[in-house]
């Protein structure tokens, strides 16, 4: 029984999480294939968007649900005897094809998250995309090698649209361009990175692909950093400079943030396309025991200033720090970091369905990602809608 894509009267039809993944290649012999991939992939999927944090606990869970559950993630017969084995799904799992599951799931979120961005693109006309690596520090391989994976964020509504692994950690750089090469269309956005990703190839590929970079500047790049410190940077006596100041307090740490923008001649600095600077400072007043902090931060962009001015450039720097939120709830609400699931690929495969149902609750606009998985451990046939399985649509984030 195949599950009906989920519509809506007013966008057209979206495919289905289990559609998307019958992409993903099969490597088992034909003829021993009791259990298909899309059945087993939607059972772990439907079990994280109800709060399961672990592989052998999704068996557990799917044998708690009812025959229209079972139906809908295409369980033979809707019979819960029928279901595998928690050993035969972490065998499965091991062996998936991760690149190609990555694939399926990256156009699935953005084929799901396109229609909510063309409803805002009049009020916020620059996206933002953070990329940045994460450590799945359970999972090893059998050398003891960690797990490392670069993934490329949506900032708004905060969706992983794709993930790259990585061998090694500090060859983070070569993988910048392929992670974003998962992402079907970056033209017009603004992608922000850390202080190891501001080099000349990044900047250039941005540029090809209409996009614009900003990046810190820090003394990894000496050059480039004293050009950048040389500038005046007074806006007293550089009347070209703008400058956008917040000044907020949150759980009773008081922050003060200073951006100060000015514009960049053609060859003004050694960077390429680079067409703005930017000064970044923040001080913050710790709660309790008063303590001041003090930041300063230089930085560059290649958006032009009719793109992005000052507030817009402020805002994308926050943005960078938003993917850690993502990574926070990862370990904290999915207990990521403390999963000991090591076997083959299914480290990373875990990471990629993780990344899909934080991505799928966030589009939809939870805001509080445990308590919402918490509220769907009840209600399983909203966690169906929310995948696209099945046609009642569910728009409650919360």
């Amino acid at each position: 029984m195949k599950a009906a894509p989920a519509c809506h009267p007013a966008r057209p039809c979206l495919p289905s999480l289990l559609e998307a993944v019958r992409t993903v290649p099969d490597p088992r012999t034909p003829h021993l294939v009791t259990h298909a991939w899309p059945m087993l992939l939607g059972l772990v999927a439907c079990a994280m968007l109800c709060g399961v944090c672990w592989v052998r606990g999704v068996i557990r869970w799917a044998r708690g649900q009812g025959a229209g559950v079972l139906a809908a993630l295409e369980v033979p017969g809707a019979d819960p005897d029928r279901l595998p084995a928690a050993t035969t799904l972490t065998r499965a799992l091991a062996r998936l094809d991760a690149d190609a599951l990555d694939a399926a799931v990256g156009t699935f979120i953005q084929a799901h998250t396109a229609d909510p961005l063309a409803g805002i693109a009049g009020e916020m006309p620059v996206l933002s995309l953070a990329a940045d690596g994460k450590t799945v520090r359970g999972a090893r391989d059998s050398d003891g090698h960690q797990l490392h994976l670069l993934g490329v964020y949506l900032t708004d509504p905060g969706v992983m649209l794709a993930q790259r692994e990585m061998q090694h950690k500090p060859h983070e750089t070569l993988h910048f361009a392929p992670a974003l090469d998962l992402v079907t269309d970056i033209s017009g956005m603004i992608v922000t990175a850390d202080a190891l990703h501001t080099v000349a190839a990044h900047a250039r590929y941005l540029h090809r692909r209409g996009a614009f970079g900003l990046f810190p500047v820090k003394e990894n790049r000496p050059a480039l950093f004293a050009q950048l410190d040389a500038l005046d940077w007074d806006e007293h006596t550089n009347t070209a400079i703008t400058v956008h100041r917040t000044e907020e307090t949150n759980s009773g740490r008081h922050e003060i943030r200073i951006v100060r923008v000015q514009p960049l001649a053609d060859g003004q600095v050694a960077f390429p396309h680079a067409t703005q600077a930017l000064l970044v400072e923040r001080c913050t007043t710790g709660r309790g025991d008063g303590k001041q902090h003090a930041v300063v931060e230089l930085g560059i962009t290649t958006a032009p200033v009719a793109t992005a001015d000052a507030a817009t450039l402020a805002r994308c720097t926050r943005d960078q720090w938003s993917i850690e939120a993502q990574h926070h709830i990862r370990d904290r609400t999915f207990a990521e970091d403390a999963s000991t699931v090591h076997a083959g690929n299914a480290p990373r495969v875990v990471a990629t369905l993780r990344n899909l149902a934080i991505g799928a609750l966030k589009t939809l606009g939870a805001t509080n990602i445990a308590k919402t998985t918490r509220a769907l451990r009840h209600e399983p046939e909203r966690a169906l809608a929310i995948l696209g399985i099945t046609n009642n649509q569910d728009t409650h984030g919360t």
